[in-house]
Formats: structure tokens, C-alpha cells, sequence
């Protein structure tokens, strides 16, 4: 039985239950439009997806730019610990796509996310650290 999951796109809420966190990540990942995915983080928090910290405007032109090439996000949660207004989530994952020159893109690896909820009561990520093997199709 699938459950529908209901978002609010303007303040998306990762909730604490992994499995909603993971179904409202990839949906959001997976449309291809970075600036939708960036309101799933904190406006204080780091990604290192492309490789260093960024935070804030960096962070979300990276996924802008990288997300428009519709890469497909697969992901399987591994493990979650939820302490008060704190979550640790570990996920395993995979991405395919293309590069922007139009090379194939294949990233497979393990992410370590810190989710905060804050005052509004919506639980957003402040640390995204994906360990992946090269990005962008470098070999």
C-alpha cells in the first residue's frame, strides 16, 4: 500500500519519520529544480555535495546548476537517530545521469545528513555529506 504524502512546497517539512524524510527528499531531488530542493535545507546549512562546504546562495546555485540535468536520486535509508530536535540519518545512495557535456554520470556511495527542526516546528537538513566517488563523471 503506497501512502501519499502531503507538501507544502513553499516550507517542505522532512518530518522525523525517515521514511517520509526519504520519500519527500527524492521527490524533491528528483524534479530536477534546485531551487525547490533548497528549501529542504536550513538557510545555514552545508552541503558538500559538490565537493566542499557551501552554504547558502553558493549551495543553491550548485544544485540549480547540477540538478537541471534531471539526474534520478535512488536511496535507502540505513539508519536514523532522532534526539530532541536533532536527526542523524544515514542513507545509501545512487545517482545517474549525464554531465552537462553530456557524459554519463554514475554516483553510488553513503550520505551522513543532521536534520534541525527548528521553531516553526519543520525538520530541514543542516548537514548533507554525501561520500561519493567522483563527480561529474571525473575518472
Amino acid at each position: 500500500m503506497t501512502t501519499v504524502v502531503e507538501i507544502d512546497l513553499q516550507n517542505p517539512d522532512l518530518t522525523a519519520d525517515t521514511e517520509t524524510q526519504n520519500e519527500i527528499f527524492l521527490k524533491f531531488f528528483n524534479s530536477g529544480d534546485g531551487e525547490l530542493f533548497d528549501r529542504l535545507y536550513r538557510p545555514d546549512a552545508i552541503s558538500n555535495f559538490s565537493g566542499e562546504p557551501l552554504i547558502g546562495e553558493p549551495r543553491r546555485a550548485f544544485f540549480k546548476e547540477f540538478l537541471a540535468t534531471k539526474p534520478l536520486l535512488k536511496a535507502d535509508v540505513t539508519h536514523a537517530y532522532v534526539a530532541g530536535d536533532v536527526a542523524l540519518i544515514g542513507v545509501r545512495y545512487s545517482i545517474d545521469g549525464t554531465t552537462p557535456d553530456g557524459a554519463p554520470l554514475r554516483l553510488a556511495g553513503n550520505c551522513t545528513d543532521v536534520l534541525r527542526r527548528g521553531g516553526d516546528g519543520r525538520w530541514l537538513m543542516a548537514i548533507d555529506r554525501p561520500v561519493a566517488g567522483p563527480l561529474l563523471g571525473d575518472q
